[in-house]
């Protein structure tokens, strides 16, 4: 137990800036560990969204409070996952070899590609959740817990592009076992909250996504970074969100 709340907790300071306990000196097991962590983050982040959406969408117009809760929601993950979308476009948007296109996806700098990229995924999102109805509540806590679900599977598929550095840190060194068991606890608590064509739709885009996202990025960049997992995050919940107003 105490392992699982070190975990946890790791999970929660590396993935959101919201304060949580301090874990003294973390070791590397609690920092691998973590990743088995991120698709109950995203279920917090998730709830963060519906409540604030659901709250302001009583005193304001129901775009507007989506905005709101949409801005809340990136900002309590300190925007991470969008950063790395921005970063891998840009690498992507290059056109530059494997070795030059991750020197770029290093910098800190945000060029063209990358804003364009963030622009188009923030405005998606939120004209996909404000034509979500006010009581969809279950859709904004499995999209995100899928979208970093989706991340976990990218860890134990896909090899790290480089030594060193956040690819390195998980890739090829979480377990199947445990992937498949939340897999499953996902799926299982989807169809008792949603109805079947729904989650059928969201599973089969999310085992579309995941693999054309991964493999794309893979032939790219020769593995998956940081920014890479960070950017099928963020697609994932773009496309999932889509699907969701499609299939509602």
């Amino acid at each position: 137990m105490r392992q699982m709340y070190r975990s946890l907790v790791c999970a929660w300071q590396f993935f959101t800036i919201i304060p949580a306990p301090v874990i003294a000196a973390p070791t590397d097991k609690d920092v691998v560990r973590s990743a088995y962590f991120l698709p109950i983050v995203g279920v917090f982040l998730g709830a963060i969204l519906a409540v604030v959406r659901w709250l302001l969408a009583m005193v304001m117009p129901l775009s507007a409070a989506t905005f709101v809760a949409l801005t809340l929601s990136t900002l309590a993950t300190g925007a991470l996952h969008v950063d790395g979308l921005m970063d891998t476009a840009d690498a992507v948007g290059s056109r530059k070899p494997r070795e030059e296109a991750l020197a770029i996806m290093k910098d800190s700098r945000v060029g063209a590609m990358g804003a364009i990229a963030a622009v188009l995924l923030l405005a998606g999102k939120w004209i996909a959740m404000s034509a979500l109805p006010t009581p969809a509540v279950w859709v904004f806590l499995f999209v995100p817990a899928l979208s970093r679900l989706a991340m976990l599977w990218a860890m134990r598929l896909a090899p790290a592009a480089r030594p060193g550095g956040l690819g390195a840190m998980f890739a090829k060194r979480v377990r199947l076992t445990p992937i498949v068991a939340l897999t499953a606890g996902v799926f299982a608590c989807a169809l008792a909250t949603m109805p079947w064509v729904l989650v059928l739709g969201l599973f089969v885009a999310f085992a579309v996504v995941l693999y054309l996202t991964t493999n794309a990025f893979c032939r790219r960049f020769g593995g998956m970074t940081g920014d890479t997992y960070g950017a099928l995050a963020e697609l994932m919940e773009w496309v999932l969100y889509f699907v969701a107003i499609s299939l509602s």
